[in-house]
């Protein structure tokens, strides 16, 4: 049998080390490794889908989109937006991935943080580019500081990604950040790259900040997967400058020719309001459910962490357990292994995430007492 020669692009490409722990677990271990509300899509709009479904048409829609829901997009990324720049996508991935196919050429360095979602330095590889980390530190709250990436910045770089509320941190970055960003940015020819698909799950009285409002021709990726408990539907957008939505259109066509018809018709409700109360409900309890991981943790593993201003995710400090347990891929490993509890190693999302073990809140909380409760058992006979 002749060897399958790869493309230099697939050399090396595996799966994250956040699904290889995942794939580790068995049906015994108490999941805190989720990266997905644990709540149902909304009632009313799986109800509206049912009533209307033998009545929609189910074929191919336009590539970019149903014309009403890029619509419903565009007034709701700000009144200065076109609808023309929205493309309605598979997800948020499919989001990025194929705004970066359509910016950056090989070679082209594209700056991401450190610790970060790890598909954001997978998908600028696929692309020939080179992602450049710039670090969100512990002693910050895992905030950004412009001024600690302006040294980063070189002739070859392409563009800047923010995510806020951030994955694994829960941060939230300041307005006066981005400002100063912003500023650094002026001028350059350097594009921000906005992931705000946790934007809406917040804990403070505001809507986190954009950097989309200082830059307007700021690249937005987005979906309603963890706003609106609709991970499974992949429906997601991106927002690009009027110049680059042609090919980004076109990039999409080719690689899925259009979102999920069934999918979009729920957005649809989605952004219709049919869902409102019940994700105002699911944010509240959201809300408590981290504040009862947060007093678990305290009392039964008492280490140092941040509290997150958004997401779902606590950033746990175990860098006390590494002199007998190893690194945090190594604890993730042997608390899989032996306590039956998924976590995430934070190497995962970054050199600067060792130490770290990534948490989710998102399930019940009964789950998360007693996950937290086999980690106290297995640590105190360690």
């Amino acid at each position: 049998m002749s060897v399958v020669r790869l493309a230099a692009r697939a050399a090396g490409l595996e799966k994250t080390l956040l699904r290889q722990i995942v794939d580790l677990a068995d049906s015994s271990c108490i999941d805190l490794g989720l990266g997905e509300l644990a709540f149902p899509t909304p009632r009313a709009v799986l109800a509206e889908v049912s009533r209307e479904i033998d009545r929609w048409p189910l074929g191919y829609t336009a590539n970019a989109g149903l014309a009403d829901l890029r619509a419903h997009i565009a007034a709701r990324a700000g009144a200065d937006i076109e609808p023309g720049r929205v493309c309605v996508t598979s997800g948020s991935e499919e989001a990025l991935f194929i705004a970066l196919a359509a910016l950056i050429d090989s070679g082209d360095e594209v700056l991401i943080p450190d610790p970060g979602f790890p598909a954001y330095e997978k998908i600028i590889r696929i692309w020939g580019g080179i992602p450049v980390s710039y670090p969100l530190r512990p002693e910050d709250r895992f905030v950004l500081r412009a001024e600690r990436l302006e040294p980063l910045l070189t002739a070859r770089t392409k563009a800047v990604i923010i995510n806020s509320p951030g994955n694994p941190t829960g941060a939230v970055h300041p307005a006066g950040e981005l400002e100063r960003l912003a500023g650094i940015l002026a001028g350059r020819d350097i594009i921000p790259i906005s992931d705000e698909v946790y934007r809406e799950l917040h804990y403070g009285s505001l809507r986190p900040p954009s950097i989309r409002n200082i830059m307007p021709e700021t690249i937005v990726v987005d979906s309603l997967s963890k706003s609106a408990a609709m991970t499974g539907w992949r429906l997601g957008w991106c927002i690009v400058p009027t110049g680059m939505i042609q090919p980004v259109i076109a990039i999409h066509q080719t690689t899925v020719t259009c979102a999920s018809a069934p999918s979009q018709r729920a957005a649809l409700l989605v952004f219709g309001g049919s869902a409102d109360d019940e994700r105002r409900e699911n944010l509240a309890e959201l809300r408590r459910r981290r504040d009862l991981a947060l007093a678990g943790l305290k009392n039964r593993l008492n280490l140092p962490l941040i509290e997150p201003e958004g997401a779902f995710y606590i950033f746990l400090d175990v860098s006390s357990w590494r002199k007998d347990m190893g690194t945090s891929l190594d604890i993730a490993r042997a608390l899989v292994s032996r306590a039956k509890v998924v976590t995430i190693p934070g190497i995962a999302f970054g050199r600067n995430g060792e130490g770290f073990l990534r948490l989710s809140f998102a399930g019940k909380p009964e789950d998360f007492a007693e996950g937290l409760d086999r980690i106290a058992r297995f640590r105190s006979n360690a």
